[in-house]
């Protein structure tokens, strides 16, 4: 999103357009947004989302909306999200409100009536700007491929004894090495996907040492050099031999030098090994992609599925430049490669379905009724109509409709129970309290969960900060991988930690909802790793602290930004309910406003003024400002040049002081 922000307001921003973002960041423009001060906005689908249901006016102001990557409405996990926007702006035609709605994707399969229940035509093009070959080697060096013309041929890319075993066992480098060593020695740019963060760090660096490349010097002067992590140095070794890897280990700046760096036609990254994250939307100038797995590992388990695979090999081959790209799967036996090169390279993406499921009915009404000011009960089954999954299921089976009536029924009976909902003749609409949990990220069951929690809190006796580890007991929080060591006790410890920071009300309400041992030791674990990283407790020594063991357990930057992005995303659903239910508690709810703002940059909040200056200043650069006692704003500017530099480095010191630093006196 960040590459497009730029591009687009290089490009439009010009001729006097306003381009904003809005991803649920506390730099976002929502005041712009509610106010329609843009022409262009980028958003997530949850930040759109939310603004859509906590401002309605919002889609009266609209004249195209354009949803990327519309295959996601499959997604297990962020299918929800995309049904509900699109069954939204459906509902919205129905108020005169119809802004023009594009859905674009490049790995639909068969549509099952999806552009019928969108009522939009279709424009399916076959054509790709840049010719793509895809194919799979086993390791006697034999590819087999689909040419341009459609054609199915084989050749030796590599000769057998190329392909040597490394180490005591066969491993992927054994044809990685030889494989990327012949492409870069053409001149080809290459990225090679691998399934764990882990495997990319450790491909980019055998690479390096095998490639024969000098340094990506542009790349290494852009890196910062405070606060880093276990992958830092890493990143460093890489690029000194041509190479890098991008996952979420690496800090912001780290990726983005990384990215334009590999963007660079000379700017000496002549491979990239990444996880899966990097197929989502980044424009690279890639010859070749290389696909060393075709499962997940740490996420799920899944294999690929033919979606996913067609949206990385997709990265081969860019417009502008390149002429022809080239995706190559990894196989170790001739069967092998014949099975996946007919999965994966001749399959058509899976067909268009709605994530909705029955287990999941009362998360999906309890959504839907929150876009709804008040509706007869007996109209409830109608608003899942509206849906995908609905509209399928009620065209599939004629009597679908009337066999959940029963259900529904059920649901409104536990709604007005908990307070949910409030009921007046036939017409059901939620409460202030059911509206909050209706519009959060929360499954239903976990935001009765939420209700329960908060309900039970004395604001007046209750830290603010508590509420990071309360958010810990929610079912969407376990989903959020987080490695502990189970051969001994040494993660009991942190209970101990909880305890230690939150006090023992915390540590009991952890051990609630079904915990087993090794699940509060997780929930224990985030909680300690998010009340350190909001004090600013630098990186290296989060990774060093909570690493129980390095090879299982271990704790690396990735693993610490996605316990706080996560709980940042989730925090946002427990200001709304505490909202609702202790509306006469403004300071609570100011200070969580600041938690997540704390939860975003991981800074004390004396420190937050230093978040908010522009150009934006990195965690490790605030931190390196706090340690000499610089905090506010005034405190900055009465830094002297030498001290400043040395806290922020001689770029951010040139940006911040540009006469200074141009020998101009200030």
């Amino acid at each position: 999103m960040n590459e497009k922000l730029e591009e687009f307001s290089e490009r439009y921003g010009a001729a006097g357009m306003r381009v904003i973002r809005c991803t649920g960041d506390a730099t976002d423009s929502v005041g712009d947004v509610l106010g329609g001060r843009y022409d262009l906005g980028f958003f997530t689908y949850e930040t759109f989302l939310n603004l859509a249901l906590g401002a309605p006016h919002v889609l009266s102001r609209l004249g195209l909306v354009v949803v990327d990557e519309g295959q996601f409405i499959t997604d297990p996990r962020r299918g929800i999200i995309v049904e509900l926007i699109l069954a939204l702006l459906l509902r919205a035609r129905t108020r005169g409100i119809e802004p023009q709605l594009i859905v674009l994707s490049a790995v639909l399969g068969r549509l099952n009536g999806f552009e019928n229940w969108l009522d939009m035509p279709v424009l399916l093009s076959q054509d790709r700007p840049v010719p793509l070959i895809e194919g799979v080697m086993d390791r006697s060096g034999t590819f087999q491929f689909r040419d341009v013309d459609g054609s199915t041929k084989v050749e030796a890319l590599l000769a057998r004894h190329e392909i040597r075993q490394r180490k005591a066992k066969p491993e992927t480098q054994d044809m990685l090495v030889p494989l990327v060593q012949k492409l870069v020695a053409n001149g080809e740019k290459v990225i090679i996907f691998r399934n764990q963060r882990g495997s990319a760090q450790g491909c980019a660096r055998y690479l390096a040492a095998e490639i024969g490349k000098g340094p990506a010097t542009s790349a290494l002067e852009a890196l910062p050099d405070q606060d880093l992590t276990a992958a830092s140095q890493d990143l460093r070794t890489c690029l000194e031999g041509g190479t890098a890897f991008h996952s979420t280990n690496l800090l912001r700046a780290e990726r983005e030098a990384v990215e334009r760096g590999f963007r660079d036609l000379n700017g000496g990254i002549h491979v990239l090994a990444s996880t899966t994250t990097l197929a989502a939307g980044i424009n690279t100038p890639a010859s070749t992609v290389i696909l060393a797995e075709q499962e997940f590992l740490g996420e799920d388990g899944r294999p690929f599925t033919i979606a996913e695979y067609k949206n990385m090999a997709g990265r081969a081959g860019r417009l502008g430049f390149n002429e022809t790209g080239k995706a190559i799967l990894l196989a170790d036996t001739s069967m092998e490669r014949a099975r996946l090169f007919q999965r994966y390279v001749m399959g058509a993406p899976e067909d268009v379905r709605s994530s909705f499921s029955d287990a999941a009915m009362a998360t999906w009404v309890l959504r839907l009724l929150s876009q709804v000011r008040a509706v007869r009960e007996d109209e409830i089954p109608g608003l899942l109509v509206n849906t995908f999954g609905g509209y399928a299921a009620s065209r599939a089976h004629p009597g679908w409709v009337p066999a959940i009536s029963q259900r529904i029924a059920e649901f409104v009976a536990r709604l007005l129970q908990a307070g949910l909902a409030e009921k007046e003749g036939d017409v059901v609409h939620l409460t202030m309290l059911g509206q909050a949990v209706g519009a959060s990220s929360l499954s239903f069951e976990s935001g009765l969960r939420m209700v329960e929690l908060m309900r039970g809190l004395d604001l007046a006796a209750t830290p603010p900060i508590n509420v990071l580890g309360l958010v810990q007991v929610l079912a969407e929080m376990s989903d959020i991988y987080t490695p502990i060591y189970t051969r001994n006790r040494s993660e009991a410890a942190r209970v101990s930690d909880v305890i230690q920071k939150y006090g023992d009300g915390v540590s009991r309400t952890l051990q609630r909802y079904g915990a087993d041992e090794h699940e509060l030791w997780r929930r224990s674990k985030r909680a300690s790793i998010l009340f350190d990283w909001v004090e600013g407790v630098p990186v290296d020594v989060l990774e060093r602290t909570y690493t129980a063991n390095p090879y299982q357990g271990a704790i690396r930057y990735g693993d610490i930004m996605s316990i706080a992005e996560g709980t940042r995303f989730h925090l946002r659903s427990a200001h709304r309910i505490l909202a609702a239910l202790f509306p006469d508690q403004p300071d609570f709810l100011t200070a969580l406003d600041v938690l997540l703002t704390r939860l975003e940059f991981g800074l004390p909040e004396a420190a937050l003024p230093l978040a908010g200056i522009r150009p934006r200043l990195s965690r490790g650069q605030c931190l390196a400002l706090i340690q000499i006692g610089v905090v506010t704003l005034d405190q900055l500017s009465a830094l002297d040049d030498a001290r400043l530099q040395a806290c922020v480095g001689a770029a951010m010191f040139r940006l911040m002081r540009p006469k200074t630093a141009s020998g101009t006196p200030s």
